[in-house]
């Protein structure tokens, strides 16, 4: 019996032996030495080099996304609108999810667009999930405006998502960009600092501008900042209107600078007291309402302190009542002799009201002219106005979102008396 059991020990001992050299075998001839091979479960595997290894702990811990920031310049004017791209290449094997992209705007910079597919969240920018394959490149249209002077930085961070649902994030390489203001002579101040700023300080002094706009509030916010500006810098300050309602604050604050003319026989009573205020009756006798707008410019003689400023509110009434022909005499007459007393002249019209012709007879006599229009966006619609000529003169040709909470902000050196109404 123990005789028995030991020859049973021997073979398989035997057979281990030869399993052992057959293995051996097999791995020098797969794999070249016996010391580079691993075995998991019942599988042989070849033994990472350490070279190998480092490579994999590498991959694990660098992002496979690689951000570019592409810039068309590096300095802008002050107001002007900054367009720049976040160019993402995904260089792994793997796709990854792209989830959103943080800190895109530097403080004293504003978002002013970006791309139609992407939507902000504050000053993030969700990019819902984008999936990005490998070897493939995304471009993010990023557009920001210079808010204030200066040397800003643009360092966005990129948060994307493994297929496996780790999270993780890069930056490119950061951007810098200088913003310098531009004011050139001679400027009138319209009382909306962003405005300015893309008219390089103002409105030319003595131009004629029409401001083309349908009714809004934020039109009437705008005016009334280029009136309220007038009288806190002390200037001379005409506001030629049908409806003086809206100024009554003005009028009633500053008897001696600003001056309202009212085309409405019907004149409410508590104005009409007012030593500013002058009722020169309907619109319908050009000819009438002429010499009494004549009358009242005359009368001021030399000015005083500074500029002049007026803004005439009837173009789109007179245009509504004489047609093209009379109106273009009517102003062919009226803006030589307001340019000649020193004014500087902003007219309102609403082009909806006139067709096409008339509208463009009318415009043809201005220098200058700005346009109010709406445009919908993922968050509703928003007012914006451009800067659409300004004969012989430098200007930004960028749009400016209108924001009536930023409209509504009084001047620091206008009186409190003289606040924008909530509209």
């Amino acid at each position: 019996m123990a005789t028995s059991r030991r020859k049973e020990r021997d073979k398989s001992r035997e057979f281990g032996t030869e399993l052992t050299l057959a293995v051996e075998k097999l791995v020098k001839e797969r794999l070249g030495r016996l010391e580079e091979a691993v075995l998991l479960g019942n599988k042989i595997y070849r033994k990472p080099t350490s070279e190998e290894a480092e490579l994999h702990l590498r991959d694990k811990a660098i992002p496979t996304v690689n951000a570019r920031l592409i810039l068309e310049k590096s300095s802008f004017e002050l107001g002007e609108n900054m367009s720049f791209e976040i160019e993402l290449e995904n260089v792994g094997k793997s796709p990854v999810l792209l989830t959103r992209i943080e800190e895109i705007v530097p403080s004293g910079l504003e978002l002013a667009a970006s791309s139609d597919s992407s939507v902000f969240v504050n000053t993030s920018l969700d990019m819902h999930g984008k999936k990005l394959d490998p070897y493939m490149i995304e471009n993010v249209k990023i557009m920001l405006r210079a808010a204030k002077k200066g040397t800003f930085i643009i360092s966005p961070k990129i948060l994307f998502v493994y297929e496996t649902g780790r999270s993780t994030s890069c930056r490119p390489e950061p951007a810098s960009v200088e913003i310098t203001e531009t004011v050139l002579p001679d400027r009138i101040r319209t009382g909306f600092k962003d405005l300015d700023n893309l008219l390089f300080g103002g409105l030319p002094k003595t131009y004629a501008v029409v401001l083309t706009s349908d009714p809004c509030d934020e039109r009437d916010l705008l005016i009334k900042r280029y009136l309220e500006a007038g009288v806190a810098e002390g200037n001379t300050t005409f506001h030629v209107t049908i409806d003086a309602s809206s100024v009554r604050g003005l009028a009633e604050e500053f008897k001696h600078d600003f001056s309202v003319l009212v085309c409405n026989p019907k004149l409410d009573e508590a104005l009409e007291s007012f030593p500013n205020v002058f009722k020169l009756g309907g619109i319908e006798n050009l000819t009438e309402m002429n010499i009494a707008l004549e009358s009242a410019i005359r009368a001021l003689g030399k000015p005083k302190n500074g500029p002049r400023r007026a803004c005439l509110d009837i173009v789109s009434d007179v245009l509504l009542q004489h047609h093209a022909v009379l109106t273009r005499r009517w102003l062919t007459r009226l803006i030589p002799e307001l340019r000649s007393k020193g004014f500087t002249t902003l007219a309102l019209m609403n082009p909806h009201m006139h067709s096409p012709e008339e509208t463009h007879a009318v415009l043809d006599l201005f220098e200058g002219e700005l346009s109010i229009y709406e445009k919908e966006g993922q968050n509703g619609v928003t007012k914006y106005i451009r800067i659409k000529r300004m004969h012989n003169q430098g200007y930004l040709d960028s749009e400016l979102p209108l924001r009536k909470t930023k409209l509504m902000t009084t001047p620091a050196t206008l009186p409190c008396c003289t606040r924008a109404p909530n509209l």
